[in-house]
C-alpha cells in the first residue's frame, strides 16, 4: 500500500509516490508545500524506501523531529510521528484515495435515456470500483499529487480519462475566478483521442446542469433525450456521455469533468459512472490545492510589487487591507524628501546610454535602500530625481528624524559609490536633497483604469524647491522639519537661500551639517553619528531640536 503523511487533525495529507525524493517546505515551489511560518522554505527531503520513509533535514531553522528526537537523517515507519518545525505529520498506509464531500443533493427524476446521480460520498463510489480500477485510482492519486502547476495537472487529468474510458473527447470546464456555480463555465482544456485540441464546445446543457445541480450524468444516447433538444448535442453527434462535477471544500463547485463518445450508444455503464465520480473527487482535491498555491503565488507577486515602493512591513499591511482601491484620499501631515543629481545632463552626455543607465540604476538602488532602511516610502522617480515620504499611510512621531537620517544615509552611500566609480574610471555623481513637512493630500490619483498612490500640495512643492537650492552634498530642511526633530541634529541657518515661487509665509532654510559637496568632503566626514554634533567651526551655528509640544498645546 502507498504511504502518506497525515496531520493529526486530517487537514494535511500528502500521498508519497515511490519514484522520487520530494522536498517539503514553506516555499510554494516545493513538492510538498506546508504554508506555516515555523517551517523553513526548504525544510526537509522525504523519500519512500520500502515500508518506510527516509528523512533528510535540509539545515532547517526549527529542525526535523522523529518521535520527539531531532534528527538529521533518519528512517520513519508506519505509525511514527514526524515534526517539521511545529507541524506534525504521522506516517500512515493510504488504503484508498480520500475525498471529503457532503451529503447527497435532492434531485428530480431523470429522463429515460439519462441517468442522474446525486453526488454523495465519493468513498461509496470508490467501494463500487473493484480490482483494476481501484488500482487505477491509487495510481491517479499518486500522479496528480506530484504535479505542481495547474495546467500540468489539468493535462494529466485529461490523459488519465482517456486511459480509463473509451472516449472520443475529454474536457475540463471551470467556474471563472470569483464567480458562483451558476455562471457560464470556462473551457480550460479539451482534447480528442488523437491529442488534438477540441475547437467546438461541449454540450452546455449537460455541463451547466452538472455544475449547477451538483449531479453526475450518464447518457446512453444523448440524441434521443428530449431535454437536450435544441442544444448543440445533436450538431456534434454525441451518442454517449459522462459528466461529473468537480467539488471542493465546503461543497463549492470548481467545474465539470466531461467525457463523451461520438460513435456508440451505451458506450458507458454504471461502473464507468462510479469510476468517474471517484476520479472527479480526486481531481477536484488536487485542483483545489493547486489553485490555492496559485493564489498564494499571485499574492506573493503583489506583495513583492508593493515592496518596490514601501518597506516590507508596510507592504504587508497594505496587501492585507480589505476592499477595493478607489479614487480619492485624505489630507494629513507628511514629511517629503526630494533628491536630485547635480549636473546630470553633462555626465549623461559624456557616456553611452547603456553605461549611464547602468550607473543610474546603481545609484537609485542604493538611495531607495536608504529610504526603506528608515521606514520611508518611495513615491516615484522623476528623471534623475527621487521623491520619498514619511507619514502615510502610517505615521510616526519621529517621521522628521527618520527623513533626516535617511538623507544623511543617502549622502554617505553616494560618497562610497563615488569612491568605487572613480576607481573604476567612471564619473562621480553629486546629489542635493531637500526635505519639508506639512499637510498634503494623500491618496489615489488618476482614473479607475490607472491609479497612482501619491502626494499633492504645497508641502510637496516646497520640498522640491528646497532640493533645487541644494548643492551636491547638501541636505536642506525647512523650519517645519527642524521644529519636529526629536534628536539633536547639527544645523546651520542658510539665510541666503530663498525658495522661488513660494506663495506662503517666508521659509527659513537650514542645512544639516556637514553639508559640503562630496568631492570636497574629507574621508569619514559623513560617518558622524546624527545624534552627536561635530565640533563647531567658523560660520557654523549649532541649533538644538525644538521638542514637539504635547497634543493640544499651542506654540
Amino acid at each position: 500500500m502507498p504511504l502518506a503523511l497525515v496531520s493529526p487533525s486530517g487537514d494535511r495529507r500528502f500521498v508519497l509516490p515511490e519514484t522520487a525524493a520530494l522536498v517539503l517546505g514553506r516555499d510554494t515551489t516545493c513538492d510538498l508545500p506546508i504554508l506555516d511560518p515555523g517551517v523553513s522554505r526548504r525544510h526537509a527531503e522525504v523519500r519512500v524506501d520500502g515500508d518506510g520513509v527516509m528523512l533528510q533535514d535540509l539545515s532547517s531553522r526549527n529542525g526535523t523531529w522523529l518521535n520527539g528526537q531531532r534528527v538529521g537523517k533518519a528512517r520513519a515507519r508506519v505509525g511514527d510521528l514526524i515534526s517539521f518545525g511545529p507541524v506534525e505529520l504521522a506516517v500512515v498506509e493510504e488504503a484508498a484515495p480520500r475525498v471529503s464531500v457532503t451529503a447527497p443533493f435532492a434531485l428530480d427524476g431523470a429522463a429515460t435515456m439519462v441517468r442522474e446521480r446525486a453526488m454523495g460520498s465519493p468513498s461509496d463510489a470508490v467501494e463500487a470500483v473493484a480490482g483494476k480500477r481501484l488500482s487505477q485510482l491509487v495510481a491517479v492519486a499518486q500522479r496528480l499529487g506530484g504535479l505542481a502547476r495547474l495546467e500540468a495537472l489539468l493535462s494529466r487529468i485529461v490523459d488519465d480519462a482517456f486511459e480509463a474510458f473509451d472516449a472520443d473527447r475529454v474536457a475540463i470546464l471551470l467556474v471563472p475566478d470569483g464567480a458562483d456555480a451558476n455562471a457560464d463555465l470556462e473551457m480550460r482544456m479539451a482534447r480528442d483521442r488523437h491529442g488534438a485540441a477540441v475547437a467546438r464546445p461541449v454540450p452546455r446543457t449537460i455541463t451547466n446542469g452538472v455544475a449547477q445541480r451538483q449531479v453526475s450524468w450518464l447518457l446512453h444516447d444523448a440524441s434521443l433525450d428530449e431535454r437536450l433538444s435544441g442544444d448543440s448535442v445533436g450538431l456534434q453527434a454525441v451518442r454517449s456521455a459522462l459528466a461529473a462535477p468537480l467539488i471542493g471544500e465546503g461543497r463549492k463547485t470548481l467545474g465539470v469533468l466531461y467525457v463523451d463518445n461520438l460513435r456508440d450508444v451505451n458506450a458507458f455503464n454504471e461502473a464507468d459512472l462510479d469510476f468517474l465520480v471517484a476520479y472527479a473527487g480526486i481531481a477536484a482535491a488536487a485542483m483545489e490545492r493547486e489553485q490555492s498555491v496559485d493564489r498564494l503565488r499571485e499574492a506573493t507577486r503583489v506583495r513583492e510589487n508593493f515592496e518596490r515602493y514601501f518597506t516590507p512591513q508596510l507592504a504587508d499591511r497594505i496587501a492585507n487591507q480589505r476592499g477595493n482601491v478607489v479614487l480619492g484620499g485624505v489630507r494629513q501631515r507628511v514629511v517629503v524628501l526630494f533628491s536630485d543629481i547635480r549636473g546630470f545632463t553633462e555626465v549623461a552626455e559624456s557616456l553611452p546610454p547603456d553605461q549611464m543607465a547602468a550607473q543610474l540604476n546603481e545609484y537609485f538602488a542604493a538611495m531607495v535602500e536608504c529610504v526603506f532602511r528608515h521606514d520611508g516610502a518611495l513615491d516615484k522617480f522623476i528623471g534623475d530625481a527621487l521623491m520619498a515620504y514619511w507619514g502615510a499611510p502610517v505615521s510616526h512621531l519621529d517621521d522628521a528624524d527618520r527623513a533626516v537620517r535617511a538623507a544623511l544615509d543617502m549622502q554617505r552611500e553616494l560618497t562610497q559609490l563615488n569612491a568605487r566609480w572613480t576607481a573604476e574610471g567612471r564619473s562621480a555623481l553629486h546629489a542635493g536633497i531637500g526635505i519639508n513637512a506639512g499637510d498634503a493630500f494623500v491618496g489615489n490619483i488618476g482614473s479607475p483604469r490607472r491609479l497612482e498612490y501619491t502626494l499633492i500640495g504645497d508641502t510637496v512643492n516646497l520640498a522640491n524647491r528646497l532640493c533645487s537650492l541644494a548643492r551636491g552634498g547638501d541636505v536642506l530642511i525647512s523650519d517645519d522639519v527642524r521644529s519636529h526633530l526629536t534628536e539633536s541634529v547639527p544645523l546651520r541657518e542658510r539665510p541666503e537661500l530663498v525658495p522661488e515661487r513660494h506663495r506662503g509665509p517666508a521659509v527659513t532654510v537650514y542645512g544639516v551639517e556637514p553639508s559640503v559637496p562630496h568631492h570636497l568632503a574629507p574621508t569619514g566626514m559623513f560617518n558622524t553619528p546624527l545624534s552627536v554634533p561635530p565640533s563647531e567651526g567658523p560660520g557654523t551655528t549649532l541649533r538644538p531640536a525644538i521638542p514637539r509640544p504635547p497634543a493640544g498645546d499651542e506654540r
